[in-house]
């Protein structure tokens, strides 16, 4: 509905250009949105006061403009009225709200879906989580909205590939080896010393088992032992890491390794190609890369006097590869630790010539833990963490899921654990899952008196005239506008947000009918009744496919 506002509303400023009674200009960001207060109509833009600027006029006067060129020759718009200091209101007739019921229902799994971006390649990488241990919350919460957020793009129009870059070419692999082959010696030797910075976590212990059981690390020299204990530890983790990420219902198209980046010379020939754009110099037996040409604070070191290159430099040489292979946008998921990389990052690829604007990147802030009040204290460096794997297992991918996209990615997020267990409304997602499931017993009950969904849901949908009723409908149309705006702003918390609201339209509107006998969804009179199940149908398949959107269940008894 919103979508179809927005287009007559753009068609009425293009007739504006055409005549002359507005100077032609590029369109300004304006909003439609759904007033607070329902006294002001459907719908409100504030299109008029973004276009005073450039029209040097008064925004009522434009407004009027606009009003006076509305074409609406299919009976769309009731009413237009000016408001304010230039709004325009709208109020939609009660007929095209009961068509976007219809369409709903025809619809189906297919409703919200959307050509905005048809083609346009995207490339998602998120979690990226080095394979030297389980997968924790931080990038689990990345895993959710990574996730999501490519099924929307996907609902949207875009063609998505999913990514995972994993970092096996640096030192906390080696590091890795070190800690695995110490716990191992220190089954003989309790007293071998433990590298100051490895790997504390019990996982270690079980690997050296493991690896004990596998190879004869006795017949190895100490430096070969470490290396067979890196690689063999980090194949070990990413299998682990993989396996946890299906289990949570994410996929990826692509495992990009770092190390195939060398293998494959792409690091040098980047280099080679920033020396040839005069973008790169040598300094002190370094080579550095010239990034404060393009907004980073200093230039940045790329290869060491050692000879070595640093992590910069195959991050570069990544995201040259990723512009190389045609992608017209790229999303990166991040932990918050990482926010003061993002200039260098676009400053590097600035310097090859390559738009910042096409480089996205999100930021996952911390979760922290709760369970029987207290908050769970977790230290990676200790060792003392509790998985995105035990979370899961405790209760449920649904929950997890859910409750991790109830915030916005880059807002700390407290995770209770006891609330996620409750049958009740203070469960977020319990209480979504379970106005789906309701709506499913409402059916059952129908079925059992011989009602069905009518064969024509538009002949019979004026008899829904209760106020919470049309409240619905208008809630249910905004779903592919909101999608839209989800793939515009990389929000997806906002679907959480919008199924919470329309899952208490129902239930309050489901509660109406314990009060008043005459307001039960199944009643004595069929054709209202067939009326109502029509409604409950569209909220259900709303409800349906947003939650497969968020990669959760909607289950059909509770």
């Amino acid at each position: 509905m919103k979508l179809e506002l927005d287009r007559a509303l753009k068609s009425a400023v293009q007739k504006c250009f055409d005549n002359g009674r507005l100077k032609e200009t590029v369109l300004p960001d304006y909003v439609i949105e759904v007033p607070n207060n329902p006294d002001h109509g459907h719908f409100a833009t504030n299109l008029p006061m973004a276009l005073a600027s450039s029209q040097k006029r008064r925004p009522i006067e434009i407004a009027k403009t606009i009003v006076d060129h509305l074409s609406d020759s299919e009976g769309f718009i009731e009413r237009a009225e000016i408001a304010g200091p230039g709004f325009i209101n709208f109020v939609v007739s009660s007929g095209q709200w009961y068509q976007v019921l219809s369409g709903i229902i025809t619809l189906r799994d297919d409703y919200g879906k959307s050509e905005m971006a048809t083609g346009e390649e995207v490339l998602v990488e998120f979690v990226s989580a080095n394979p030297t241990g389980p997968i924790h919350l931080g990038h689990g919460r990345g895993a959710a909205l990574g996730d999501t957020l490519c099924r929307i793009l996907s609902f949207t129009g875009h063609k998505v590939v999913r990514e995972f870059y994993i970092n096996d070419a640096g030192l906390q692999i080696r590091l890795l080896g070190e800690s695995i082959y110490c716990r191992w010696r220190q089954f003989s030797e309790p007293g071998y010393p433990f590298p100051e910075n490895g790997y504390q976590g019990g996982y270690v212990k079980s690997l050296a088992n493991e690896i004990a059981e596998e190879f004869d690390l006795d017949s190895l020299q100490q430096e070969e032992a470490v290396s067979r204990c890196a690689d063999w530890g980090s194949e070990k983790m990413l299998t682990e890491l993989k396996r946890d990420l299906a289990d949570f219902r994410v996929q990826f198209d692509v495992w990009q390794k770092e190390s195939d980046l060398y293998a494959a010379g792409l690091i040098e020939a980047s280099q080679e190609i920033l020396r040839e754009k005069g973008q790169s110099y040598e300094k002190d037996g370094a080579l550095w890369i010239k990034t404060s040409l393009h907004g980073d604070d200093k230039d940045r070191v790329i290869r060491k006097g050692d000879g070595q290159y640093t992590y910069f430099a195959s991050d570069i040489s990544y995201h040259m590869e990723k512009w190389k292979r045609g992608f017209s946008k790229a999303i990166n998921i991040w932990g918050a630790d990482h926010h003061g990389y993002v200039r260098r990052v676009k400053a590097a690829l600035k310097t090859n010539g390559i738009d910042e604007n096409w480089l996205n990147v999100l930021f996952i802030q911390l979760v922290k833990l709760w369970k029987g009040g207290e908050e769970i204290k977790m230290s990676k460096r200790a060792g003392h963490y509790v998985t995105l794997k035990e979370l899961v297992e405790e209760v449920g991918v649904d929950a997890v899921r859910f409750v991790f996209l109830t915030k916005s990615h880059d807002s700390p997020l407290d995770f209770d654990i006891d609330l996620v267990k409750k049958h009740d409304s203070d469960n977020p997602v319990y209480y979504v899952q379970y106005a789906h499931a309701r709506i499913c017993s409402v059916f059952r009950k129908a079925a059992s008196e011989g009602i069905t969904l009518p064969p024509r849901t538009d002949q019979i949908s004026d008899r829904l005239t209760l106020d919470e009723e049309m409240a619905l409908i208008r809630v249910m149309a905004e779903f592919p506008a909101l999608l839209e705006d989800i793939s515009r702003s990389l929000e997806p918390h906002r679907l959480t947000y919008y199924l919470t609201e329309l899952a208490a339209l129902f239930h309050k509107y489901f509660n109406l009918g314990s009060k008043i006998p005459e307001n039960r969804i199944v009643g004595e009179d069929v054709t209202l009744s067939q009326a109502r199940l029509s409604l409950a149908e569209g909220i259900r398949i709303v409800l349906h496919n947003g939650l497969d959107l968020l990669g959760i269940h909607a289950p059909e008894r509770m």
